[in-house]
């Protein structure tokens, strides 16, 4: 299993942005060992953005085994595609051509996809195989990957008062996707935040404030749950290390 996050901060309406995208690399093997070498988490520079996986790590092709870290790379060094639409349609076309039915028929396998527009608005797709879930359980798998969607600008960004123009009111706050086993974090997350808060009620704490510090608050609450893990948990299935992204409009490439 894993842990992949996305968090989109916007400040002020769409006048100042930033993204933080955070994965895991603990991947389980099928003879219950682990292995913690393999990414989960990539840049797209063309589009300033990123990409994550959750649960299908691997898949056979005419008896050998595709590592889902090696063929993303692959598919990120050769795609042409200039919008986050493009790049998640190319991606579900190429997945249903080479990842098995019979493996997407049994293992949920989902990918993030965020990054800027031209105009430098952050977006977030979604795509996967699962249409539908019960509690933190994923369920009625599909033997194919479903139409990718924009769950940010297409779904959530009206409904938290955000347009889809940077004209749109001034408005502040962050939406948080996840994926994976997020059990942990979506407890974890909320209650270190709290804490957080609390404690910048005296002067000589801050809350992070630049990029750079909330890519860092992102890696440090995944250390912690990493370590709820590794102490507490009789599966340890998120573990360090763990890659963090934080992208920015205005033409700044990702950065770690």
């Amino acid at each position: 299993m894993t842990l992949v996050l996305n968090e989109i901060h916007v400040f002020d309406g769409f006048k100042q942005t930033l993204m933080v995208a955070a994965a895991d690399r603990r991947i389980s093997n099928r003879d219950g060992s682990y292995n913690s070498s393999r990414r989960k988490l990539f840049a797209i520079p063309r589009l300033r953005g990123a990409v994550s996986y959750f649960g299908v790590a691997a898949f056979p092709v005419q008896g050998r085994l595709i590592f889902l870290d090696e063929w993303l790379r692959f598919f990120i060094r050769r795609s042409k595609t200039n919008t986050l639409n493009d790049f998640a349609v190319s991606l579900r076309e190429e997945l249903n051509r080479q990842v098995p039915r019979e493996v997407l028929r049994t293992q949920p396998s989902g990918f993030h996809i965020c990054g800027y527009s031209p105009s430098d608005i952050p977006d977030f797709w979604f795509l996967s195989n699962i249409r539908a879930m019960s509690g933190f359980e994923y369920t009625d798998l599909h033997e194919s990957y479903l139409e990718p969607a924009s769950h940010f600008l297409g779904r959530d960004a009206a409904a938290l008062g955000w347009g889809s123009a940077p004209s749109s009111p001034s408005h502040s706050g962050i939406q948080i996707y996840r994926n994976g086993d997020f059990r942990v974090h979506a407890f974890a997350s909320e209650a270190l935040d709290g804490l957080l808060a609390t404690l910048g009620q005296f002067p000589d704490f801050r809350q992070p404030l630049t990029p750079v510090e909330y890519g860092e608050y992102v890696r440090f609450k995944f250390e912690v749950i990493a370590y709820v893990y590794k102490r507490w948990a009789k599966k340890q299935i998120i573990a360090r290390p763990i890659d963090v992204l934080v992208l920015q409009a205005n033409g700044r490439a990702p950065s770690n």
